[in-house]
């Protein structure tokens, strides 16, 4: 499934763009590599911290952030959520954890959660699912 954006009329239309927030630099660039191998999105940056998170959204103007909540630990991560869905209501979220931690109120705006051991066509469907 391809999706893409319409950008100015007459020119070629916009693949999603994602960001993605982990603490885990491992699992960044795995996931950033993941992405960008499958085509379908376009990885615009990969951040490690809440504040590198939204400097990098501010600056790149993703469609979708896939985060770990526990960035670097559960406050913090939820503090992101919260503070995306406040500044960015347009941003669409995909959480990604160990465990399920969608009891959080600031999970009611996230468009999808994966555990973080989901196959990979999984990860890639529910970015373009929140895209779309």
């Amino acid at each position: 499934m391809l999706l893409s954006f319409p950008s100015v009329p007459g020119s070629q239309p916009r693949r999603p763009r994602v960001l993605i927030a982990d603490a885990d630099r491992r699992v960044r660039q795995s996931l950033s590599e993941l992405l960008r191998v499958e085509g379908h999105l376009d990885v615009v940056g990969a951040a490690g911290s809440v504040r590198e998170a939204l400097e990098l959204i501010e600056r790149s103007a993703p469609n979708v952030l896939i985060v770990d909540p526990r960035l670097p630990d559960l406050d913090a991560g939820l503090a992101l959520l919260r503070a995306v869905q406040g500044a960015w209501p347009s941003l669409r979220i995909v959480t990604m954890g160990w465990s399920d931690p969608r009891e959080e109120p600031a999970m009611l705006g996230v468009s999808a959660y994966l555990p973080k051991d989901a196959d990979p066509e999984e990860l890639v469907r529910a970015a373009c699912t929140a895209c779309a």
